[in-house]
């Protein structure tokens, strides 16, 4: 017993010294800290009232603490990833950042100009960040594509006619946050503002696979750019929503639909080809394509997940809402 009272004093004497446990209370105003640099209310409240600005009624009080949660956890993320872009020295392009701003600016209401300047270039610097760490590092070669297609003849055979459609969706409803920008409407005001601020960068010619990414709020597809793959025509006529599958069949290939407003959310789609019947060749230049962005998008899914989960270890997080949710004080 004595050998243990003298071991417990030394790990508790250990402990003593650790920062964790001499940690200061931080004043009200400070939510949580992140390598040192503070998380303030404000920018919590302010992103709590974008998400759900328009909802005919508060939230419950339970049901907003979550939110509050979530979005907290957000902005935790997003300032580990800031504060690594910057100390990689990535700045956005002045250039591209004018571009994105112009478009910025339709927005109704549009923000004070010197914060949308910073949001803006913050998601800029965030996308450098994810193409420098991430997706340079991904080479997909031709034997890649090869072996692929030899393990998956049978894909390759379309007994009918076959869609190849992408889709950014958008709900109005609180939900987990699954794409880049860290976006998520939660009311249905939200939801179609959101969807009017896409439409206007696509008339501005942003790609809409990388607009799915940053901004789709379907979980399945947004990591890939949206893409469902090919949906058999049978399936198309049999199993999409008819308003989904009459957009579909009213689009050429290339052209993006009006936004679709459906009982589950909100929808643009985009109609990248029509594949007819018949057996299709790795010499067909579509097929070499769709496999490499395929086993780019696997590729990129798996690496995306290890940076941020290495990122986020090396950082020194304090959640400070977290503490006093679990200590009563809300």
């Amino acid at each position: 017993m004595k050998v243990l009272s003298v071991a417990a004093a030394v790990i508790l004497a250990a402990l003593a010294g650790c920062d964790w446990l001499r940690k200061p209370a931080p004043g009200p105003d400070v939510l949580a800290m992140v390598n040192g640099q503070p998380i303030q209310a404000a920018e919590l409240n302010q992103l709590y009232a974008e998400q759900t600005a328009g909802a005919a009624a508060p939230l419950p009080p339970q049901q907003s603490l979550q939110l509050r949660l979530s979005l907290l956890n957000q902005l935790i993320d997003r300032h580990i990833l800031l504060q690594y872009a910057a100390q990689l020295g990535i700045q956005p392009d002045a250039q591209q950042l004018e571009r994105e701003l112009s478009v910025a600016r339709t927005r109704q209401p549009a923000p004070p100009e010197a914060e949308l300047r910073q949001q803006t270039a913050d998601t800029l610097v965030l996308n450098q960040l994810l193409q420098q760490e991430v997706v340079d590092k991904i080479h997909i070669g031709d034997q890649d594509i090869a072996q692929f297609y030899q393990q998956n003849q049978a894909s390759f055979h379309l007994p009918e006619r076959q869609y190849h459609v992408l889709e950014i969706v958008v709900t109005p409803r609180p939900g987990a946050v699954t794409n880049l920008a860290e976006d998520k409407a939660t009311t249905p005001a939200a939801a179609r503002k959101k969807m009017a601020m896409l439409q206007q960068r696509l008339a501005a010619k942003a790609d809409f696979a990388t607009l799915a990414q940053q901004y789709s709020e379907d979980p399945a597809t947004a990591s890939s750019g949206g893409d469902l793959g090919l949906i058999p025509q049978s399936v198309l006529m049999s199993q999409t929503p008819g308003a989904l599958r009459d957009a579909i069949l009213r689009l050429q290939p290339g052209q993006v639909s009006p936004v679709i407003a459906t009982p589950d959310g909100y929808y643009l789609l985009k109609l990248e080809g029509i594949e007819p019947a018949g057996v299709r060749p790795l010499t067909d230049p579509q097929v070499k394509q769709s496999i490499r962005d395929l086993l780019t998008n696997a590729r990129q899914q798996v690496l995306q997940a290890a940076f941020l989960t290495t990122v986020r270890d090396r950082a020194r997080v304090e959640n400070f809402f977290a503490e006093r949710l679990l200590n009563g004080q809300f």
